[in-house]
Order: structure tokens, then C-alpha cells, then sequence
């Protein structure tokens, strides 16, 4: 890629946070790394592009093993930057949350390749930023939230039973940095009870039980109202908040404890997305921007009702609703019902496999898609509540086109 292949750019992109984050939005796929997808996340497809991407920076991305896994697998810190500010980001700490990594190898292209743009070089005099992309190789490997032993991870911050573990709290005690980003995916979700799916949750988390607001989590409540103001541009009614319950054994609330601010960012979902890459964008864009502002500081500018306001995560969506179809049963009886169903989480299967959650009444609820029933007939004995079914199958019992 050459840089004259890029949108004609302003003076100075980087003047204001919403400005930065609208030119990054309007770049991205000029870094986007295309080949990376959430069907090869994982440790042997990933490491290697991570050096190549190291190799290429000409030096402003430096990368070690951090430590291995239970299984053996390297677990990899990059670093770039020189500055005061330490900034801490570990992702895909569940392995089969896949969205902030990929987010991150693009930004570590985008920043071996831009290194020469000026508020870039700013930022990387003002900060040293510390990634651990792919925190769990093993649970990547096999496509599992938890690691080789069955563990979840982000409730091991306490016992450290785990190599991994051991690896991020040994390194938060190394570093001290100031900042933290811990960064997942989560279920599918809407904005409260708006109806609309939540495409990025945003948490500062508690401390301890009584989720005061200590200087430490103020800042990362600032770091979180700047993400919800930038991004906002681009989803306006698409960001909640992560339920704030203190949990003592995760990492998040763990560190914000020991004097590092640590923001959640939860990757949600978008219609018609199933690889989520716009929602891979959005944290490559709120991400950076972020890093930025807290460089120069900008984000202290920011006010917290841009984060207290936000509506917490609500439950009222499916994957895919079936409208309107005439539900029978054998005694004679037959009412009009909806069907709701749900994709297994990473199934990118074709034909494709879905969960049977609900039927009746879902006028309450929305979907990522919603499919017209057309009144069309099936017998209550064909529809199981948690069975699993092809989702072919079901159209064509039903008589629907797909």
C-alpha cells in the first residue's frame, strides 16, 4: 500500500478527539488486514503476521515473549513508544473473543506504516504502550472461552493459577502503567430497552464493593466518556455500559485497585455482520484516538456524563426472529407465534446452525434479523426450547425462501 493510495488529508487530522477519530474512520481499510479473520485467529496464523508486521515498522514496534502457556504457546508483548505515559492493552484473554485482536494487528500496521505522521510521533514521545494481543493461545486454538485447564481466565486475578495469568499480573507489577485496556467481546445485546443492539460496551470498573469513584477510576471514566463521544459519531444510540458489579477476582477491578485505570471495552455485534468487522473498526478507531488523548492529555476534557449517562446493556434480542408463524399441535389447537433463535457463538458454519431460545409473544424483542413468517404452518413437535437445528432446514420446513 502507498500512502498516496489514502484520502487527501487535512492539515491537521488529529486537532480535536472527534476529528481524529473521523480520519481514522476514513482510513481504516487501507490497514485492515483482510486475511485475518475470526476463523484463523489463532496463535499460528497470528504470530507469525505479528512479526512480519514487527519487522516491516523499521524498528517502532519491538516484540518478546512475554511468557508461554500451559500448552506451550508463546504469549507475546509489543511495544512501541518512549514516553512517560504507560499504557497496558491485553486482548482475547477469553479465547474465542476474537474482535479486539484482529482490531490490534491492524493498528500494528497502521502504526509501522504511518509512523512518520506527526500526531502519531507525538503520541509515541508522550506514551510506551504495551500490547498482549492473544492473552489465551490455547483457548484460541480451540476455539473456547476458557484455557487449556478449563480456567476462566478473568477469575484467576486472585489465585494466578494459570501461566497466563501469572504473565499479566507479573507484567502490571513490572510496568505500573498508569492505563489499562482490557478488551473482550460479549453476548448479544441491546442499549436498555431501546431496541437497538449494543455494538460496544464501555466500563470503568469498581474498585471494591461499594463501586466508589477513586481518583483511579474517575480517570477511566474519563478514558470511557471520551470513547463514548468519539464514537458516538458513528453509532449514536449503539453504546451501553457493562453491568458495574465488583467482582474481586477479575483482572479489571483488580487493577484499577492497584492504581492503574482500566477501561472494559466489550465488542458487541452489528446487523449483518457476522465477522464483526465494523465492529473490529470501531475499536481500532476508538482505540487509537483514546491512546492519543491520553498522550496529550485532552481527555481530562472531557465531561463524565458523556459515560454516566449511557444505558446499561439490556437482553431483549436474538440472533434472528421468525415473525408470524402459525404454531399447531395435534389436538387441533394452533395459535401465531414467533420463533426466536440464536447463533452458537463462533459457528461459521454453512449450513448454518442455530439454537431454538423461545417461542410465543417476542413483540418486545429485536433481532440482528428479523425473517417474515407468513403465517406459514409447523408443528409444535418439530420445535424443541435449546435444541439445535440448520437453519435451512427450518425455512424449508416452514416453506421460506433463504
Amino acid at each position: 500500500m502507498k500512502l498516496l493510495d489514502l484520502p487527501k488529508r487535512t492539515p491537521d487530522p488529529a486537532r480535536t478527539p472527534n476529528m481524529l477519530a473521523r480520519h481514522l474512520f476514513s482510513i481504516y481499510e487501507h490497514f485492515r488486514l483482510d486475511h485475518l479473520t475470526p476463523l484463523n485467529c489463532r496463535h499460528d496464523v497470528v504470530v507469525p503476521e505479528l512479526r512480519a508486521l514487527v519487522g516491516k515498522s523499521n524498528g517502532v514496534l519491538r516484540c518478546e515473549a512475554l511468557g508461554r502457556s500451559l500448552e506451550g504457546r508463546s504469549i507475546n508483548l509489543v511495544t512501541c513508544g518512549r514516553g512517560t505515559k504507560r499504557i497496558l492493552l491485553w486482548s482475547q484473554m477469553h479465547g474465542d473473543e476474537y474482535t479486539a485482536t484482529l482490531a490490534l494487528m491492524d493498528i500494528f500496521n497502521f502504526i509501522g506504516q504511518q509512523r512518520k505522521e506527526k500526531w502519531l510521533r507525538d503520541m509515541l514521545d508522550e506514551t510506551t504502550l504495551y500490547f498482549i494481543p492473544m492473552l489465551n493461545p490455547d483457548g484460541a486454538e480451540k476455539r473456547q472461552r476458557r484455557t487449556a485447564q478449563n480456567i476462566d481466565m478473568n477469575r484467576d486475578a486472585l489465585q494466578l493459577g494459570t501461566p497466563e495469568a501469572r504473565a499479566l499480573r507479573g507484567l502490571q507489577q513490572k510496568l505500573r502503567p498508569q492505563f489499562g485496556f482490557n478488551l473482550h467481546d460479549q453476548d448479544l445485546a441491546t442499549v436498555g430497552d431501546s431496541g437497538e443492539v449494543t455494538a460496544l460496551a464501555l466500563l470503568a470498573p469498581p474498585s471494591e464493593r461499594k463501586r466508589t469513584s477513586s481518583p483511579v477510576r474517575t480517570r477511566a471514566m474519563r478514558v470511557a466518556a471520551l470513547l463514548a463521544r468519539v464514537l458516538h459519531q458513528f453509532i449514536p444510540r449503539n453504546i451501553a455500559t457493562y453491568p458495574d458489579a465488583f467482582e474481586p477476582r477479575a483482572f479489571g477491578d483488580n487493577f484499577q485497585a492497584l492504581g492503574t485505570s482500566t477501561v472494559l471495552i466489550e465488542s458487541g455485534h452489528w446487523p449483518d455482520d457476522r465477522n464483526k468487522q465494523f465492529v473490529r473498526k470501531l475499536n481500532f478507531v476508538g482505540i487509537l484516538t483514546a491512546l492519543r488523548c491520553i498522550g496529550n492529555g485532552s481527555y481530562q476534557d472531557v465531561e463524565l456524563d458523556a459515560y454516566r449517562t449511557l444505558p446499561q446493556n439490556g437482553k431483549a434480542i436474538y440472533d434472528i426472529i421468525i415473525r408470524d408463524v402459525l404454531l399447531e399441535h395435534s389436538s387441533g389447537w394452533s395459535h401465531t407465534v414467533d420463533i426466536g433463535l440464536a447463533i452458537p457463538t463462533n459457528d461459521y458454519s454453512n449450513p448454518q446452525t442455530v439454537i431454538i431460545k423461545e417461542l410465543g409473544d417476542l413483540s418486545t424483542f429485536t433481532a440482528l434479523e428479523t425473517i417474515a413468517g407468513r403465517q406459514r404452518r409447523i408443528s409444535s413437535a418439530a420445535l424443541t426450547i435449546e435444541s439445535p437445528v440448520e437453519l435451512k432446514t427450518l425455512l424449508d420446513v416452514l416453506q421460506l425462501p433463504h
